[in-house]
């Protein structure tokens, strides 16, 4: 429940471009900068092309004077936070023409964001930041816990707790926690002021002192308390409904220029589609057309079978959702909260042409096969079954072979 100081606060706080913070004038220059005829991106994990950085840094409210001579997207930490909102609101998606990876803007979301006024846009932020951001996005290392839980331990325990724990704050801590694009994004956002110190050499960020705003106490110990609650909910109740419980509800009743929120695209139904996969294992690859209709166990015993493999352990498939973070297809012998492969077919995952996937079988030998979508179309629909159509090289052996029993015995 939001305390009557806290409402005092978030009514009266106005949200602009420049109000509480730059967020939505930053954000609006990243927007204009992609366009509508996108950007480049890296091949691994898809972030900004190093020669876009610096032009972009200048195009920020607050450019970084980066003396670095190859500085990557994490160099800009404010950059590096716009992009993470960018990617988890789902207002962008990366695309690849011609075996090269582009950032391109999603039109239907874009509509959305432009039918929007500054409260709206500010909050729908917000909203992405808490659900979905994901340091994954940003090329971190894949998390499965709450991600906001860093920001809310840093804010109400660092800057707002026992004042000797503030005193341990430095810019090897903030590297670390919260990380340095979750403090530029509480800078954006107006929950923190960042005084720099240029004598500080060395740094591409010489932050020298951070102290929180009032609109950071109160929108923070709002969404610490609502987490707290949330969290006894579901461990009192497993099945508590936690995606139809949100924050949001109760703040909009004090904040009536909050209407609308962002629409998340619908994802294409393909299963009347043909998907042509290049399945690749060391130096040789086979081509496989798969119908949509396929269950994703079906297309692991094709991949084994087109490797000549036996369909002997457990796998699964990896791959990366429009928002850039990890999701997994399992054996129907795993446990696990993610989906199952003879529950899901090819037609129902976000799939698009040159898209990359991974088929992960035996977590012991480790195989690793690598799958691009090569094509997909509902023109061609002559396969009712997973079907190889073109191989090339021969495929590595599953188990090698053995000279003799004594040779089988010495390795066993």
């Amino acid at each position: 429940m939001l305390t009557p100081e806290q409402i005092f606060y978030i009514k009266n706080q106005k949200f602009s471009d420049t109000e509480p913070g730059t967020l939505l004038k930053d954000f609006s220059s990243l927007l204009d900068f992609i366009g509508s005829a996108g950007v480049p991106v890296s091949g691994k994990n898809n972030l900004l092309a190093i020669k876009l950085l610096p032009h972009l840094n200048q195009l920020m409210s607050n450019p970084l004077d980066v003396k670095l001579k190859r500085p990557q997207q994490k160099s800009f930490p404010h950059i590096n936070g716009l992009y993470l909102l960018l990617r988890a609101s789902g207002l962008s998606e990366i695309v690849i023409e011609k075996k090269e990876a582009k950032l391109m803007l999603d039109n239907q979301v874009l509509a959305d964001w432009h039918s929007m006024n500054s409260t709206e846009r500010y909050f729908a932020l917000l909203q992405a930041w808490w659900y979905r951001g994901n340091p994954e996005i940003i090329g971190e290392r894949e998390r499965r816990d709450f991600y906001f839980s860093e920001c809310l331990y840093f804010f109400l325990n660092m800057l707002c707790g026992d004042p000797d724990l503030k005193t341990k704050l430095d810019v090897t801590y903030f590297r670390y926690g919260p990380g340095f694009h979750n403090l530029a994004l509480m800078e954006l956002f107006g929950f923190v002021r960042i005084e720099q110190n240029a004598a500080l050499s060395g740094e591409n960020w010489p932050i020298s002192n951070v102290e929180p705003t009032v609109l950071g106490h109160a929108l923070f110990n709002y969404l610490y308390q609502y987490q707290q609650s949330l969290n006894k909910n579901i461990y009192n109740d497993p099945s508590y409904d936690h995606e139809a419980d949100c924050w949001s509800y109760e703040l909009k009743t004090h904040l009536p220029a909050w209407e609308k929120e962002i629409t998340q695209p619908a994802m294409k139904e393909m299963q009347d589609s043909i998907f042509v996969f290049k399945v690749t294992l060391a130096s040789a690859y086979r081509k496989i057309a798969v119908p949509g209709t396929t269950d994703l166990d079906e297309l692991a015993r094709s991949i084994l079978g087109a490797f000549e493999f036996d369909n002997d352990h457990l796998y699964e498939f990896i791959y990366k959702n429009r928002n850039g973070i990890t999701e997994r297809v399992v054996h129907p012998y795993m446990e696990s909260a993610g989906l199952c492969a003879d529950e899901c077919v090819v037609g129902e995952l976000p799939l698009r042409k040159g898209m990359a996937l991974t088929f992960h079988f035996d977590f012991g030998d480790d195989w690793r096969f690598q799958l691009v979508v090569e094509s997909i179309s509902s023109e061609n629909v002559n396969y009712s079954e997973p079907t190889v159509i073109e191989r090339h090289g021969e495929p590595v052996k599953q188990y090698p072979d053995w000279e003799d029993e004594d040779d089988w015995d010495e390795a066993n």
